[in-house]
């Protein structure tokens, strides 16, 4: 008894030497705290059946499984389908439930694979913890949840999270946490958020993503964001924000969809949404806060952008960005458009006529059919050697429609154009244009 008094004494001394403020009484999966400043003697009694801590109350020995001077984290117990993968510093732990087969895991500090071979059941995989150099790898040929639940992972080799799948991968935030991911400066990875599937986001957390070295997200085939979804940050990417699609014509996977949520996407080098190669947009609620890059689009696609609802907020300040561009059709049949077109050679909203070499043609045109749209456009020319790009409000590169809805143009720059067409047809709805010169204000195939 004298030996476990001693020791006790010692962890307070050397808790107390190293400016410590408070002690964690662990029993089963819950702790007390007591503060070290009142602490006191721990004392035990004669037959070690209880332990007392200076004025803060007699423990049970029994019922006590540790006291410990950092705050504890306890794993959970896995659910029947359930995988956890726990983070904490530089290790990671993996717990199995028990109707877990054909799952295999290899664990190296903070860095985490699974493997699977299971093709009947979809296993949940529940991630939490924080770690500053780890990763986790999800490998398998089957439908998976992956249920971010208040983690935050750093690589300083690759990729943060890379899941290699090729099926529907439902991503859970849980409502109420925060999810980080950043990826290291160097390597060979995508992006520093991959999943090679169908990704499909719900739950009302937060996920932030950091993109070191190339794209913040990497999706293989179509993103869809559901209603229920809380808010998703880019906050960086060397290349594109999100980068999805399979690169193939008329696939039916080959798409980024909005249904609710909150999307930004900041600091990028590319595109902030690039739904690739003949992909297809489609927002149908929430709302997009996109800063341009330099010779980037906010929403970009090679087929068509359709938007029935939601709000989108783009900010073109650097030269050559572009809004929302399209190289086939554009459909606006809702929703609220409000932009700054302050940079040389940007574009509000571009119809772009696609080329001769591309699998989709006949682009160029834009339907506007109940989008309200509120555009300042301040951007002038941008001139590289004897090319001039010019900055305008919306470009349809053949003929512009609208049926419905009211789009308000303010130009305050000479150069630029609120609206530039091959041709109009208004049917409906208002169409304002300002210009602060009483130049340019519309050009129908050249004519004012």
């Amino acid at each position: 008894m004298k030996k476990m008094l001693l020791t006790a004494a010692m962890l307070v001394s050397a808790w107390a030497a190293n400016a410590q403020e408070t002690v964690y009484v662990c029993q089963g999966k819950s702790y007390q705290t007591i503060a070290i400043s009142s602490a006191g003697d721990i004392t035990f009694s004669a037959d070690g059946s209880t332990v007392t801590i200076g004025a803060n109350g007699t423990f049970n020995t029994a019922d006590v499984d540790s006291i410990v001077f950092a705050q504890p984290t306890f794993n959970e117990d896995a659910g029947t389908n359930e995988i956890l993968v726990a983070y904490s510093g530089t290790a990671a732990t993996v717990t199995m439930g028990s109707g877990v087969t054909g799952v295999t895991s290899s664990i190296n500090g903070a860095h985490v694979t699974l493997t699977s071979t299971n093709t009947s059941t979809e296993y949940t995989y529940k991630v939490s913890g924080t770690t500053t150099n780890g990763s986790l790898t999800i490998v398998g040929d089957y439908k998976l949840t992956l249920d971010l639940n208040g983690c935050s992972i750093t690589s300083t080799t690759g990729a943060a999270l890379n899941v290699d799948c090729g099926k529907r991968i439902a991503i859970i935030l849980e409502d109420g946490t925060t999810n980080s991911f950043v990826d290291a400066a160097t390597g060979s990875q995508k992006a520093c958020f991959v999943v090679d599937g169908h990704a499909e986001f719900e739950g009302g957390g937060t996920l932030n993503v950091t993109g070191n070295y190339n794209h913040g997200m990497k999706i293989g085939e179509y993103l869809e964001i559901k209603k229920s979804t809380g808010a998703i940050n880019i906050l960086k990417a060397v290349n594109d924000g999100i980068h999805c699609g399979k690169g193939k014509v008329n696939n039916d996977n080959n798409y980024f969809e909005m249904k609710g949520g909150a999307l930004t996407v900041k600091n990028v080098g590319g595109d902030c949404v690039d739904s690739d190669d003949y992909g297809v947009i489609n927002i149908k609620g929430g709302s997009l806060d996109l800063t341009v890059a330099k010779d980037g689009k906010g929403l970009k696609c090679d087929s068509t952008f359709t938007m029935t609802d939601g709000t989108i907020n783009f900010t073109c300040a650097e030269d050559l960005g572009n809004g929302i561009r399209t190289n086939y059709y554009g459909f606006f049949n809702g929703g609220t458009i409000t932009g700054t077109v302050s940079g040389n050679g940007c574009k509000g909203i571009n119809g772009n006529k696609s080329s001769s070499s591309d699998p989709v043609q006949n682009g160029g045109f834009l339907y506007f059919n109940g989008t309200n749209v509120t555009l300042t456009v301040s951007g002038g020319n941008y001139v590289e050697g004897s090319d001039t790009t010019k900055c305008h409000g919306i470009r349809a590169e053949q003929i512009l429609t609208q049926t419905d809805g009211t789009i308000n143009i303010t130009v305050t720059n000479s150069e630029a154009k609120g609206v530039s067409a091959t041709a109009t047809n208004q049917k409906g709805g208002t169409l304002n244009v300002i210009s602060s010169s009483n130049a340019n204000a519309i050009s129908v195939d050249g004519n004012f």
